[in-house]
């Protein structure tokens, strides 16, 4: 029996799924039309189906996207400037020139630096910090049409981020990308070599900053648009405003001009004379020891291949630069070269480049700091899994001749994903569209996917497959275009064919679309998820160059090694294998300190070298760091009586299982363990401490905030949310525009373990043992209040129940709020830099107790540091770890690694001085701090891993299974309670039924009085 879905089913699902929040907890009273409204832009005005029918179908869904799919920010730089450009501006040459002294912060003019303390420049120029939130200034241009900006400015020492600034036109940001342009530092390596340590392995240059006065154009912050971002000026007077957003510098002369187009190469020989001179010469630079670089984590990289020089058979060497570090639009690397006299020459980099398979990496190539030709800016690198030397010219054997007059000149490369651009932007487009459409169908549905019953999705969506259609011709444009750009059929863009295909499945049978929708926008293997992945791959322009060559009239050296070569160096390594200790990184002596370390090799060298020219030279205790690639084989090395003096990096339940056992010291017995203590959160020592004794010192620290699009909730003038109740009444509003609220319960991992469920018990004032640990306590009114509502939110509030990665949903805006933690706050900084600015942080949502207090509670569960029962060296081992947590150390460590290896390796030190000190932005770092005032990990006690089990298993059985909350908990608790009895037994706290060893729970008031606090 085939059945349509009706009218009146969609009415009850809406009127419940938006209304029913103000019913059941006290929340912001909402307009009471907003049922009615969402129905109005489905079905086209609210009509009945009588007159729907009677005005023709089609008008069913003229508006239906009107609120699913509203636009809430700007449109992107590419749509604004092909709708300016339909205007055919004719803008003469014109240059305008803005002194500082003509700055406006406000309404008052800028108080200015002088000259003599401008750091070299000619005039006074502005000093502008986070005190003055905007400046401005006004221009007059004789007619209307397209400008562009370009700006002198002077980075002033502090952070090792780079100044990033936004800019609005007449009072409004006329694009996207204007709301972030990033204005580059200059580093270099501290020496023309690499030091070595002591094993003979190269060591990462230290990066100092190269201060002085730079001149930039505004540009895209992602590089997506490769040339000057232009902005529409009308005749007349405007006024150009510039918002800070962080970093200080020096501002001088500001210029508004024409845009002017490249030379083409034949323009540049003419104008060169296209018959000079041609010097014989072949010089070769080394490419990993560059002048300077816009970033300071562009970094050499060590390479074991033999084509490579210089090499080494069983040592680390630093003999290329780039790969995976200098893989982001925007990052340059500028070389010095010298010309011995004036001429024509051509340029070669030898290079790998298998990063995207069978697609090219681009590159803008600029001679002292300019492009000579157009060609240039958008130059290729062709795949090639080998070593390969790429000539600059035309095509192979047509290289491109530069003209270089004697002496010295700068040659740079800056990472170019421009080419890409078109295909990202229709990707997001389809994305957009296909989140839209998924929302259409679960409203046409309710939200149902009922296998057994015949659905007619096209008489509520009579446009689905022509939709459908459209955005897969739309993706296989786009592939049509990859394979042309690479000459060749790119894998990495494979995923827009698989899309295509689904889509087109989709479209063939769309009686099915109801029970398979979630293959459209949701989860893993949907289409959306398919292009969320190649979103992230696209920009990225990955190149490895070993060395460069500045030639003439001269053979350049193959970049492949001969065959005997070859196997020469493969007989070395092969044997080297048999002596060489790669966990090692530093001799291990007899008298030195063992410390194994759970961390990748970049940190570990690194804390090696620091120890070497500072604990060792302070203490005269010797250091022996190894690396450890699995903490597990700290338990078989205790079992075998092989364990290290210390263990760094290990995860927060470890101390706790080995201390259980007897295996580690008791820190707290050492004299100035209480003046290490106050370093650190209290709360974040809880899982450490167990049975009145302290087995681990906190090392790194996680954090989890509330994440927030501010251009999307400004403009849905949404009020970011304090408290739970505050969260609910915000839901409404959301889910009118297709969007929703993110609880990390909602990870798509099975097991929902206690960091995810533990803050909505301690908010309400529970806990999850009783304070002598011998049973759970998520039985008290407190915890149950807590349990419901950590699953009411999904039962009634209709939260998203699973999200396989919040990141990609607060990117795309469906997911525009949620709570996160550490690695979505680097995510967000590294890899989204067109969301820079839009988004914020806010502390993690509360619930208001009698006090009016709001009650945060949340985890922040780390790393720490421990120190072995059965060493000989406790004493030493408790001196290295005082050491390596001290506020001095871990800011320089936490500096350095972010400086050699960029902003993915943002160090969350647990030293909260030292994070202080790290560079975080100022704002990000108050809401960090605050929330951190109610950071609580939870205390371990033998057998909690099976309520850790039993409240995830609870909550599947409310929220998937509609069971009861309170009788759910009832079960938990009885099976907790059993293996919680049986563990005590094992461990000798119970016997025969009693207790005869009392067990202490510890609690943050423990911690502050261990540390001494006054109440």
């Amino acid at each position: 029996m085939k059945y349509k879905a009706p009218v009146i089913m969609l009415v009850l699902f809406l009127v419940f799924s938006l209304l029913t929040p103000n019913a059941s907890h006290a929340v912001d009273d909402k307009p009471k039309d907003n049922t009615k409204n969402l129905l109005d832009d489905l079905f086209g005005g609210g009509g009945s189906k009588d007159d729907s029918e009677k005005d023709g179908k089609t008008e069913q869904t003229d508006n239906k996207q009107s609120a699913l799919g509203q636009q809430v920010v700007e449109d992107d730089y590419a749509k604004v400037l092909a709708e300016w450009e339909k205007n055919n501006y004719q803008t003469d040459r014109f240059k305008a020139v803005i002194h500082p002294n003509l700055f406006h912060p406000g309404t008052a003019k800028a108080a200015l630096t002088p000259a003599s303390k401008s750091k070299g420049y000619d005039e006074d120029v502005f000093t502008w910090n986070d005190q003055t939130p905007e400046i401005n200034f006004s221009v007059n241009v004789p007619q209307e049409g397209l400008y562009r900006i370009q700006i002198d400015y002077f980075a002033l020492p502090g952070k090792i981020a780079p100044p990033e600034r936004g800019i609005k036109i007449n009072g409004n940001f006329p694009y996207f990308e204007a709301r972030r342009f990033v204005l580059p530092r200059l580093w270099q390596n501290e020496s023309d070599h690499f030091e070595k340590d002591q094993l003979g392995n190269d060591v990462y240059a230290k990066q100092v900053e190269r201060s002085a006065w730079q001149t930039a154009y505004l540009t895209d912050a992602s590089y997506l648009i490769d040339e000057p971002l232009l902005v529409q000026l009308k005749k007349g007077s405007n006024t150009i405003s510039l918002t800070y957003l962080r970093e200080a510098m020096h501002v001088g002369r500001i210029t508004v001009e024409s845009p002017e187009q490249l030379d083409t190469y034949e323009q540049y020989l003419t104008k060169n004379g296209a018959g000079g001179k041609e010097p014989d010469i072949l010089l070769a630079y080394e490419a990993e020891m560059p002048y300077v670089k816009s970033d300071s984590y562009i970094q050499a990289v060590a390479s074991g291949d033999v084509n490579v020089t210089p090499q080494s058979k069983s040592l680390i060497a630093l003999n290329t630069i780039g790969a995976d570090s200098w893989k982001q639009g925007g990052q340059s690397v500028t070389w010095k070269i010298k010309a011995e006299q004036s001429g024509y020459y051509h340029i070669a980099f030898k290079y790998t480049q298998y990063f995207k398979t069978n697609m090219p990496v681009f590159r803008k190539v600029m001679i002292d700091g300019k492009i000579p030709f157009r060609e240039l800016s958008r130059y290729p690198f062709p795949y090639s899994a080998d070593w390969s030397n790429e000539v600059l010219g035309i095509s192979e054997g047509n290289p491109y001749k530069f003209y270089l007059s004697q002496g010295e000149h700068e040659l740079t490369l800056i990472a170019n994903p421009s080419p890409y651009q078109r295909v990202i932007q229709t990707v997001r487009r389809a994305m957009d569209e296909l989140g839209v459409l998924n929302l259409e169908i679960k409203m046409a549905t309710g939200n149902t996917q009922d296998v057994n019953r015949d659905w007619d999705i096209i008489e509520q969506i009579p446009d689905i497959v022509d939709r459908l259609n459209g955005i897969a011709r739309q993706l296989r444009e786009e592939y049509e275009y990859l394979s042309t750009l690479s000459e060749s059929s790119p894998d990495e863009a494979r995923n827009l064919l698989i899309g295509a295909k689904q889509l087109e499945r989709l479209a063939r049978d769309p009686s099915t679309i109801p029970v398979r929708f979630e293959r459209i926008s949701e989860g893993s293997g949907s289409v959306n998820q398919k292009l969320g992945d190649l979103l992230l791959l696209l920009p990225q322009q990955q190149l490895q160059i070993d060395k460069f060559y500045v030639y003439a009239n001269e053979k350049l050296p193959k970049a492949k090694a001969g065959w005997w070569k070859k196997v020469m160096s493969m007989n070395k390594s092969f044997f080297a294998s048999f002596t060489t200790d790669y966990s090692q990184i530093n001799p291990a002596e007899e008298d030195s300190l063992q410390i194994w370390v759970n961390r990748p090799r970049q940190y570990v060298m690194l804390m090696q070298q620091i120890a070497n020219q500072e604990f060792t030279a302070k203490t005269g205790i010797k250091v022996s760091l190894s690396l450890m690639p699995n903490e597990q084989k700290l338990i078989l090395a205790n079992a075998s009586g092989d364990s290290p003096d210390v263990a760094l990096g290990v995860t927060e339940k470890l101390p706790y299982e080995l201390a259980l056992r007897g295996a580690l010291s008791d820190v707290s017995q050492f004299p100035d363990y209480q003046e290490v203590l106050r370093r650190f959160a209290p709360g974040a020592m809880l899982p450490f401490i167990f049975d009145n004794g302290t087995y681990a010192m906190p090392e790194t620290q996680n954090f989890w905030v509330m994440y927030y699009r501010k251009d999307i909730l400004d403009a849905l003038k949404i009020k970011v949310p304090d408290t739970w109740n505050e969260v609910l009444g915000i839901l409404p509003d959301l889910q009118r525009y297709g969007m929703n609220f993110y609880a990390p319960i909602a990870d798509s991992a099975a097991l929902k373990n206690f960091s995810l469920t533990a803050p909505f018990i301690y908010q309400q004032g529970g806990e999850l043992f009783e304070e002598g640990g011998m049973r759970t306590a998520v039985d008290s009114e407190e915890a149950l209040q807590g349990f419901k509502l950590m699953t009411n939110m999904f039962t009634i509030y209709n939260m998203p129940l699973q999200v396989a990665n919040f990141y990609n949903h607060f990117r795309d805006g469906n997911l525009p709020i949620g709570i996160s933690n550490y690695n979505t706050y680097v995510e967000l900084t590294t890899a989204a830099p067109e969301l820079a600015g839009s988004w914020k942080i806010a502390p993690y949502p509360g619930v208001k107790n009698d006090k009016g207090e709001i009650v945060r509670w949340a985890p922040g569960t780390g790393t720490g540091a421990i120190v072995f029962k059965n060493s000989d060296k406790q004493q030493q081992g408790w001196e290295f770890v005082k050491w390596w947590t001290s506020a001095e150390v871990q800011t320089e460590f936490g500096n350095l690694i972010e400086t050699i290896n960029g902003p993915t390796y943002r160090w969350n030190s647990a030293n909260l001085e030292a994070f202080g000190q790290l560079p975080w932005p100022e704002e990000d770092l108050k809401v960090i701090n605050e929330q951190w005032k109610w950071l609580k990990d939870v205390a371990h006690i033998p057998g909690d891993y099976m309520l850790d089990r039993e409240l995830s298993n609870s909550w599947n059985k409310v929220v998937i299974d509609g069971k009861n909350p309170r009788k759910t908990i009832e079960d938990a608790v009885t099976l907790a309670n059993r293996e919680i009895t049986k563990k005590m037994e094992e461990f000798g706290y119970i016997k025969d039924g009693k207790v005869v060893k009392k067990l202490k729970v510890p609690t943050i008031e423990d911690v502050k009085e261990a540390r001494g606090d006054t109440p």
